[in-house]
């Protein structure tokens, strides 16, 4: 209590002082809705995520969450399963996923410290549940996390975050890790966020046998870095932000890609497919789905149509599968699985 506390009193201060009259409007909306408003509920969650004899698939539990399977490897990316962060931000949805039903778990991976991202208490639930999971981050996180009896690896961010764009790879029980460039900014509460610049924040690339994933976590556009990436790997499926933004089809927005700049990055690391991620749970400067609306309008423009058919939109608690090619996928949801 005394930390949820802390963390509301740290919220309410840098939004007034450091934010101004954004800050204060994304701070009362969000109370508001706290107040009045609970999680709009999932109807149909998938009883069964964690699959027998597949290739790969993903399933969006909202925000940023994804569990991710690549053969019999299952991977949890930024958890958060509660209904609210520090008791202001009350998501519009709720998580997509009952984490009861993940029957099995080797990874979570963290891409960055900050709260909607480093849950403390979505991570400490498979602390008993699988003990033997492998708790993976990008170094400056391990200051705010708590005594997690997990094993544990720090990346190394340096490499990543230099004009080399691309970290150095290490394998972790099979699966090839690989740290890459992420335009964003580390520290948790703010203050060392802004103030301190403490790093600690990362984008990922995964390879286990012939299937390469890419993590983005939160980033800004950078008009080489991407590049880069997409150079040197050959991604089956990105996982890529879109906002917050206040002009989604809009440039320039630091340290998150606008809906626009998600699909210029979607360019530039070249995937085969691209879901996007971060939108829907939390309002932030205008209607929570607004990034993907945006994105929508976006790919109808002449030098966009292109990614059309590369894009796979869910909804909170989908999950796409791909089985014997990774060109196509099916849809399960909790109503066809």
């Amino acid at each position: 209590m005394k930390k949820t506390i802390s963390y509301i009193i740290i919220i309410i201060f840098i939004s007034l002082i450091i934010s101004g009259c954004a800050g204060f409007s994304i701070l009362t909306k969000n109370i508001g809705r706290t107040i009045s408003t609970p999680p709009e509920k999932v109807k149909f969650k998938i009883s069964k995520p964690v699959k027998d004899n597949i290739k790969l698939s993903a399933l969006w539990i909202g925000h940023s969450s994804v569990l991710l399977q690549i053969y019999d490897k299952v991977i949890l990316f930024d958890p958060f399963f509660e209904n609210s962060l520090v008791g202001v931000f009350t998501r519009i949805k709720e998580a997509g996923l009952d984490r009861e039903s993940i029957s099995k778990l080797d990874y979570i991976f963290i891409s960055h410290s900050h709260i909607d991202h480093l849950h403390f208490n979505s991570i400490g639930y498979f602390e008993s549940k699988f003990p033997k999971t492998h708790l993976i981050y990008p170094e400056g996180t391990e200051y705010y996390l708590p005594d997690f009896d997990f094993p544990q690896t720090r990346i190394k961010i340096s490499k990543a975050l230099s004009n080399y764009f691309i970290g150095d790879s290490q394998t972790i029980d099979g699966i090839k890790i690989t740290p890459v460039y992420a335009l964003h900014t580390g520290g948790r509460y703010a203050l060392d966020t802004y103030l301190w610049k403490v790093q600690g924040h990362i984008g990922y690339i995964i390879e286990y046998k012939e299937v390469c994933i890419y993590y983005a976590g939160d980033t800004g556009y950078h008009p080489e870095a991407f590049k880069v990436i997409g150079k040197n790997f050959k991604i089956n499926l990105a996982f890529i932000p879109l906002g917050p933004c206040r002009d989604c089809d809009g440039k320039g927005f630091k340290y998150h890609t606008s809906s626009i700049e998600g699909l210029d990055l979607m360019k530039d690391v070249n995937a085969e497919f691209m879901l996007p991620i971060h939108y829907g749970a939390i309002e932030y400067f205008r209607d929570a789905n607004f990034p993907l609306e945006s994105m929508k309008t976006i790919l109808q423009r002449e030098d966009y149509t292109g990614l059309k058919n590369k894009i796979i939109i869910l909804n909170e608690g989908n999950q796409i599968v791909f089985e014997n090619n990774l060109s196509e996928y099916r849809l399960v949801s909790g109503e066809n699985q």
